[in-house]
């Protein structure tokens, strides 16, 4: 199993990005076993989440393609359900906050990584509540331990492949990833403009 979901992992990008992440420890027996297992799972927030971004995804794209009026829409539009999203996500990341809040280090569609000073055990299950701040989005999926590499005497970061997520929600994650690089790259340019300037 570990293989595979080594495997699994190293299919997809992962992105140097920091975004909380909420992690509980779960024995085997509590992952579900299957997408339907999982949706039974997961709280009615984290769902209605992800069908807001899929009908904002769904429903811009073809006014941007109208011209520049309905190009004009869509940016305002889009600013309405921004707003929307951020409050969403504000209400998801308070909503339980007895859980272990963390910033991973990476991400992306095949899981997280993230550093602490306690060494959790390659096979260690977590239930997986991922933040994406730009996106305003949140995935509840669940995911196991893959690696662990000492960084220092006293930090150790930790690979998490993602062992039950649904489809929609890896499609957001991948998304987030192929956004954050996008914008580390812009920020990445207008830094020598900048220079070039003072």
């Amino acid at each position: 199993m570990s293989k595979q979901l080594q495997d699994n992992f190293e299919q997809y990008f992962q992105i140097d990005d920091i975004n909380q992440v909420n992690l509980k420890e779960v024995s085997n027996e509590e992952v579900p076993k299957s997408v339907a297992e999982l949706e039974l799972k997961i709280p009615a927030l984290f769902k209605l989440a992800t069908e807001m971004k899929e009908l904002d995804h769904s429903m811009l794209s073809p006014l941007r393609n109208m011209g520049d009026l309905a190009s004009e829409l869509a940016s305002f539009l889009q600013a309405q359900s921004r707003k929307i999203d951020l409050m969403m996500s504000h209400i998801l990341a308070t909503e339980q906050p007895d859980e272990d809040n963390i910033f991973c280090d990476s991400y992306g569609g095949g899981g997280i990584r993230f550093s602490d000073n306690l060494v959790h055990p390659k096979g260690t299950a977590f239930r997986t509540k991922l933040f994406l701040r730009q996106e305003a989005a949140a995935i509840y999926c669940y995911s196991e331990v893959i690696d662990v590499k000492a960084l220092s005497d006293e930090q150790f970061q930790h690979t998490l492949a993602f062992t039950k997520i649904r489809e929609e929600d890896r499609e957001l994650v991948v998304r987030a990833s192929l956004h954050a690089q996008t914008r580390q790259l812009k920020k990445r340019q207008s830094e020598p403009d900048e220079e070039q300037n003072s």
